[in-house]
């Protein structure tokens, strides 16, 4: 955890601050918020019926992310690097989905599980990078290496 000035005053001498969280910890955090994400949990070989809820899930795990990436201080570091990827397998699979999700229709089984293996294999990489650096407790994702 540190400490980060938010405001200072000339003459009265002040300063305001905020404490701020380390890398480690927005790192954890990251880890433990996608171990149970239904688009990164689920099975594969599911049925289109669950293109909508790994959609919104998606959405979901997108929009956390870049919240994450709010907290970070140092803008080029690693962590800054590797969740931006993660951001972008997310962003990538939402536009596989296409509009409302209509790619991942009954005619369109095999891309959907397919852009899922895709997105699961990213998602991986990255967290293994993560837990790597941090020591961290990582993701285990079912059947990741398809």
């Amino acid at each position: 955890m540190g400490i980060r000035p938010t405001s200072f005053s000339a003459f009265g001498f002040g300063v305001n601050w905020e404490f701020t969280k380390s890398d480690k910890d927005i790192a954890q955090e990251v880890m433990d918020f996608l171990a149970d994400k239904r688009v990164l949990t689920i099975g594969y070989a599911r049925p289109q019926a669950e293109a909508a809820a790994c959609l919104a899930s998606a959405a979901e795990c997108r929009a956390r992310l870049s919240e994450y990436l709010d907290q970070l201080k140092k803008p080029g570091g690693d962590l800054r690097i590797w969740l931006r990827a993660m951001r972008q397998a997310f962003v990538d699979f939402i536009e596989a989905g296409g509009l409302h999700g209509r790619r991942f229709g009954p005619e369109a089984y095999d891309a959907f599980n397919e852009a899922l293996a895709q997105l699961r294999n990213q998602v991986q990489q990255q967290a293994d990078e993560v837990s790597g650096r941090y020591k961290l407790t990582g993701l285990n994702l079912p059947g990741a290496e398809l």
